[in-house]
């Protein structure tokens, strides 16, 4: 690939750190180069100039909690390669928004041969897939690989490693979605977590966790699980412990937001918890965010509700530009990807996107596909509008 610099853009760069107006970043390859501002970058003679004049430049942005696919449990092998095909349509969408990670939270190994096949270069114009593959009790709210007391639960993490899963998901608490199962209801116990935590741990894998109310949310603290995924009824006392052991924290806001119960699809059991947790999941969200608790981007929808979860922390006293960093820096902090994606910085992949608007003005300008003028992911132009479809090469897709 050639080398190419963006510039004149405004930078917000994943960081934290203010916006710098007419900025350059110098890419070569599938990295960054140089960043900085455009009088101090040198350019080499040759490089392919993308004028972002007017708009702004942030890093890709990443959905740490998709379900890309269906629950591994509930498949047989046509479904798992029925389901592979309807992921890669379901992340070429995510890309055209401007998301470049997803983080499917329903993995299993066969999701490990999709994640190669992209990171391979066989299929193109999808997001980047990190898997994380599930571990879960019997009859629990998640339905993966089943597994039941501490030396059957070690083993299966220990096969989901094996097959090259990047991180362990699981369950602590019930959920909203199935009807015979209350919110309320121990998933796995204390004991089981502590196995599995300590297994996935021993391999440098991290854990998220599925848990919304007491007594699954402490459970899942004092096990150590890496990411408190969704706590839709989370009280102080797991917010304290959530801070106190330096945990992440991913809300996924969007479940309980009035877009997704309102929906008249949606059967009405689901509603009706949905809608009682709606102000108790964006009040912890607030508390969260006075504690200085790491918030991470995850969704549990699909394409484009990542930047309509940026949305929601908005709503929730996040200042535009800590939700941008909710969904690049620290996004890519809890899935242990902070070395190679999350912020634009030298060494780092060149996953960039051109959105018109200013998004630290306006948030809500993020959730206009529309303003996505063009998405850069490992260096190569993937997605544009009809103004910058000049900078598209399809000849990069070869070799």
């Amino acid at each position: 690939m050639a080398t190419k610099v963006i510039t004149n853009a405004t930078l917000v760069d994943g960081s934290g750190r203010p916006p710098l107006p007419g900025a350059a970043v110098l890419i070569d390859g599938e990295q960054i180069l140089q960043v900085g501002p455009a009088a101090e970058v040198a350019v080499p003679t040759g490089t392919e100039v993308i004028d972002g004049a007017g708009l702004t430049l942030i890093p890709g942005i990443i959905d740490t909690h998709m379900h890309v696919t269906s629950m591994p449990g509930l498949l047989d092998a046509s479904g798992h390669l029925v389901q592979s095909f309807r992921g890669i349509g379901k992340l070429r969408q995510c890309l055209a928004w401007g998301t470049t990670t997803v983080a499917n939270v329903g993995g299993c190994p066969e999701n490990v041969l999709l994640r190669r096949a992209i990171d391979d270069g066989h299929i193109r114009g999808v997001s980047r897939l990190v898997v994380g593959a599930m571990v879960n009790a019997t009859g629990g709210h998640v339905r993966g690989r089943a597994a039941d007391g501490p030396w059957e639960v070690r083993k299966a993490v220990r096969e989901m490693i094996m097959s090259g899963a990047d991180f362990i998901k699981t369950a602590a608490s019930g959920g909203f979605m199935w009807e015979h199962q209350k919110i309320t209801w121990e998933d796995y116990t204390e004991e089981e977590l502590e196995a599995l935590v300590a297994e996935a741990h021993a391999r440098n894998k991290r854990v998220a966790v599925h848990a919304h109310v007491q007594p699954g949310l402490n459970h899942a603290i004092r096990a150590g699980c890496d990411i408190i995924t969704h706590g839709a009824l989370i009280d102080d006392e797991a917010l304290e412990g959530i801070a106190r052991r330096g945990l992440f924290y991913v809300p996924t806001l969007y479940i309980t937001s009035v877009e997704s119960y309102s929906r008249a699809q949606l059967p009405p059991f689901m509603r009706g918890r949905m809608e009682e947790a709606h102000p108790v999941h964006r009040d912890g969200v607030r508390k969260a965010r006075d504690l200085g608790i790491t918030i991470g981007v995850g969704t549990d929808g699909g394409p484009g509700d990542a930047m309509k979860e940026m949305v929601e922390l908005v709503h929730c006293n996040l200042t535009p530009l800590e939700a941008i960093v909710a969904g690049t820096r620290n996004a890519a902090h809890c899935l242990d990807r902070l070395a190679q994606v999350g912020t634009v910085e030298a060494g780092k992949k060149a996953d960039l996107v051109l959105v018109r608007g200013n998004p630290l003005q306006d948030i809500e300008a993020l959730t206009e596909q529309a303003n996505v003028a063009l998405v850069m992911k490992d260096g190569r132009v993937e997605v544009t509008d009809e103004e910058y479809k000049r900078y598209w090469h399809p000849a990069e897709w070869i070799g």
